[in-house]
């Protein structure tokens, strides 16, 4: 199997909001979340601009799984438990196509990533959300050796869930 991140630039926004759109989906059970009068969760100005107003705080990632789209990753800077005090690395959204759930490649995926980015991490779900949760617990777990906090957060940024870690690049 050919795996593939791809750091993701303006012209992958038509492949985001695509890609998006079917995560809304997924989270719609959960959100309450309705498509809008042209039958979608997104508006047409999906991420433009995004990346010129954010250019040093918003890192999208695209994976490719034998050259097909299979997932989408947001990583930011910033604090779910500390807004505006702590700048930490968050994985703001996370999404794996459901085909391709189950054989660990959202978990290969995200260790790639926290790699990347070495330092202290932010995972946060919604609570209704309990796949998430089950999901970063067992995928953060394995990375840091069960060395990571969780809390619940409730302030302006978030509310639910949060895992804390520090990454640890590792060799393979």
């Amino acid at each position: 199997m050919n795996l593939e991140i791809i750091p993701a630039v303006p012209e992958h926004r038509p492949v985001l909001r695509a890609l998006f759109e079917l995560y809304a989906h997924d989270f719609s059970p959960m959100t309450g979340a309705d498509v809008n009068a042209r039958g979608t969760y997104t508006e047409d100005h999906f991420l433009i601009g995004w990346w010129d107003e954010h250019a040093h705080a918003f890192y999208p990632f695209l994976l490719r799984v034998d050259g097909h789209w299979a997932g989408f990753a947001w990583v930011e800077v910033g604090s779910y438990i500390a807004p505006g005090r702590m700048r930490h690395w968050l994985m703001e959204e996370f999404f794996i196509l459901r085909k391709y759930r189950g054989r660990g490649l959202g978990e290969w995926f995200a260790a790639q990533l926290f790699d990347r980015f070495p330092g202290v991490w932010e995972v946060g779900e919604i609570h209704e959300n309990t796949d998430a949760q089950a999901f970063w617990r067992k995928v953060i777990g394995r990375y840091t050796g069960g060395r990571f906090e969780e809390m619940t957060v409730n302030n302006e940024r978030w509310v639910g869930p949060v895992q804390r870690f520090e990454s640890v690049i590792r060799s393979t």
